[in-house]
């Protein structure tokens, strides 16, 4: 599945681990990667440590054979990446990559914008492996547009099927988002944006990226990440809400305990939250509409869901029209009326 048309790339364990010095509890880890599996709209799972395997400073907690041991064994249906950094991985981490090639469909050599040319030793040696490549220009900015488009064909030369547009201090606008990405729509690679969100563009930065024809988008469960964050994943299914499963809703409130456990003290906007917005149901009403579950034997989250899909402003709204134990797995509806004021 996809989010607007966007494969999404869940970060919330490599830049995830900027907020905890690339430390991590094996079972933390393997509950999180199994949770983040759970999630039928996310694709890709980025893995290692934040400045990727290899780093040795902060050293990582698991090692990166036993982080990628116990990632892989957690993930059955959402496929790994990875972010690869000349000078600090080499060709001891491409084997590490080699032995669990199976479980990657991407993986990401990461370097300066105005230095392609670095990526060329990581990209010859993962040229001999049965996965996809992508050259990402870290700190894009450093370059034009046109700059940019030279920095992909480069890439694309020498094996690169994807070029991300990367915000890494975040401070683009969408303006900027939709002339860079735009401009690498004809080098032949796949585009894919990284962003983070210093200055509060995130959201609406991914939203832009993919509107102008990126394939791909990186986005953090609560949008925890290195510096002020990334780009939040609860919010950008609340921007694609046809292409979230009732179920996902479930998943991700269930998997804000984790995220939780995990990074103490992090958080973004809660799912419950999005869902409010997207109902346009007054938060003030949440007793309510708890009652009212109680009442139809049926969950908080259920009900929830429910009164986003349907447009159910008020607990009158969804009294009139819930109708328990007949509610079925779809999506909560994008094109739903302007919801009155409360």
């Amino acid at each position: 599945m996809t989010l607007g048309d966007a494969t999404v790339v869940e970060e919330i364990v490599r830049d995830g681990c900027y907020v905890s010095d690339f430390q991590f509890d094996p079972p933390d880890l393997a509950a999180l990667a199994g949770r983040v599996d759970d999630l039928s709209f996310v694709d890709l799972l980025d893995v290692g440590p934040g400045t990727g395997f290899g780093t040795t400073t902060p050293e990582p907690t698991p090692p990166d054979a036993r982080h990628l041991d116990i990632v892989a064994d957690a993930t059955d249906d959402t496929g790994l990446t990875t972010l690869l950094l000349p000078g600090v991985a080499g060709p001891s981490e491409v084997d590490l990559i080699a032995s669990y090639e199976d479980a990657f469909d991407l993986v990401r050599v990461g370097v300066d914008a105005d230095d392609p040319h670095a990526a060329r030793p990581l990209l010859r040696e993962l040229a001999g492996l049965d996965v996809r490549t992508s050259l990402n220009l870290l700190k894009t900015y450093l370059v034009s547009p046109a700059e940019a488009i030279d920095a992909a064909h480069f890439g694309v030369e020498h094996g690169a099927e994807v070029v991300y547009v990367v915000d890494s201090a975040g401070g683009f606008t969408p303006e900027d988002v939709g002339r860079y990405v735009t401009s690498l729509t004809d080098t032949g690679a796949a585009v894919g944006y990284h962003g983070h969100d210093n200055t509060g563009f995130a959201l609406a930065n991914a939203v832009a990226a993919i509107d102008c024809g990126a394939s791909y988008v990186d986005a953090s469960l609560q949008g925890i990440g290195r510096s002020a964050g990334n780009t939040q994943t609860e919010l950008l299914c609340g921007r694609y809400p046809s292409d979230v499963p009732r179920e996902d809703w479930r998943r991700l409130r269930e998997i804000e305990e984790v995220v939780e456990s995990v990074y103490p003290g992090e958080s973004g906007v809660a799912v419950d939250d999005v869902l409010y917005g997207l109902a346009g149901f007054h938060s003030s009403f949440s007793d309510q509409l708890r009652a009212l579950a109680a009442e139809y034997e049926a969950s908080f989250a259920d009900v929830l869901v429910f009164a986003a899909k349907h447009d159910c402003s008020t607990v009158d709204d969804v009294r009139r029209a819930y109708e328990p134990g007949k509610q079925e797995s779809t999506p909560v509806r994008p094109d739903a009326a302007e919801p009155s004021m409360n």
